[in-house]
């Protein structure tokens, strides 16, 4: 009788074919398991961050999505440079990548570029929408101003109302001027109720910030000298 050839499996296949058959194992077996599979990926994706930031230069688009995939799984301040490269990359999905991983991070060292972007007439309008999604994960108080004066400068509503809305998640007090005239100069619009919710946001965290600070009381109990020995 002819003897069967096992067709050769890619070792994470291998891994999950056992993983899916082997008795089971407490949870901590499983962690491991997927721990061996990350490692297995940053081997072959790239040791590290350097490696990673030079393949975003790579001629080959799918080994610079790639890089850009491993730089935002870490989610380090060091990948962040790396991804502010990889926004101007000439393929979009790599630039979509790039700006997503930017917001989800959150540093703020992202937001000078990306409020740059703004106002660039070569980039495109999903591009823009993509990076007011991001200023508004990232929450610096420094991109306001950019905002703000987007908001103001652009005839696209849709645009618009997302750097309203991204205004609302920095929720940074300096806004409610620009976002109050937009939520009362017109009225039953989709602006106005973007730009209301955006308000309600930056209100209530001015709220929370008021309830954080410390009563007379607190303070003369902190400023209090300990009691002798």
């Amino acid at each position: 009788m002819a003897k069967l050839s096992m067709p050769r499996l890619p070792i994470i296949a291998l891994l999950a074919a056992f993983s899916a058959t082997a008795i089971p194992t407490p949870a901590i077996a499983q962690v491991d398991t997927h721990a061996a599979v990350q490692r297995y990926n940053r081997i072959a994706k790239g040791k590290n961050v350097d490696e990673w930031h030079k393949r975003i230069f790579d001629d080959d688009v799918e080994t610079r999505i790639d890089a850009v995939d491993s730089l935002g799984d870490a989610a380090t301040q060091e990948s962040v440079q790396p991804l502010l490269d990889a926004t101007s990359d000439p393929d979009p999905r790599v630039r979509a990548k790039a700006i997503h991983y930017l917001g989800m991070i959150g540093d703020r060292q992202a937001t000078p570029m990306l409020s740059q972007y703004l106002f660039l007439n070569d980039i495109d309008k999903q591009s823009k929408e993509r990076i007011l999604v991001a200023l508004g994960r990232i929450r610096d108080p420094k991109a306001v101003g950019s905002l703000s004066l987007f908001a103001q400068k652009t005839d696209d509503d849709k645009l618009r109302c997302a750097a309203l809305y991204a205004l609302g998640e920095i929720g940074h007090p300096s806004a409610t001027p620009l976002v109050e005239e937009y939520a009362k100069s017109e009225p039953g619009t989709h602006v106005a109720r973007i730009a209301g919710d955006a308000l309600k946001k930056i209100e209530r965290q001015a709220q929370e910030q008021k309830s954080e600070q410390p009563t007379i009381i607190q303070l003369e109990k902190a400023l209090r000298p300990p009691p002798p020995r």
